[in-house]
């Protein structure tokens, strides 16, 4: 069974295949914005204001893909950092599902009780 990670690059690799050397430089930039997004969202949680799910699920489905694509040109560099990121995407897609589902779940619960309090 293929993990997330081996999953994700066998996708990568067959649709967009590893950045060419021109376009290797502008992706190391975008990465390094990236990285530096990451470091504020911790720094806000640390201060008491922690980002949502939805801006952690939004800052790994930027990053994972774009470590994946450099790790099939330089695996050496890249492999563990994308091995990561695409786990904390997965865990951040689930738990962002697991949110929604409350959220669906507390509202029926909501609508239930409201129609028993109407027929006492």
């Amino acid at each position: 069974m293929n993990s997330d990670y081996e999953y994700t690059r066998d996708h990568i690799r067959a649709t967009r295949g590893p950045f060419a050397d021109e376009e290797q430089r502008a992706a190391e930039l975008e990465l390094a914005t990236l990285h530096a997004d990451g470091h504020l969202l911790h720094l806000r949680a640390s201060e008491g204001d922690p980002p949502t799910l939805e801006e952690w699920g939004r800052h790994y489905r930027r990053k994972a893909p774009l470590l994946v694509r450099l790790a099939l040109s330089h695996p050496g560099r890249y492999e563990e950092m994308a091995r990561v990121a695409v786990q904390k995407w997965s865990e951040a897609e689930r738990l962002e599902v697991t949110a929604i589902a409350a959220v669906g779940v507390g509202e029926d619960v909501e609508r239930w009780l409201a129609g028993e309090e109407g027929e006492a």
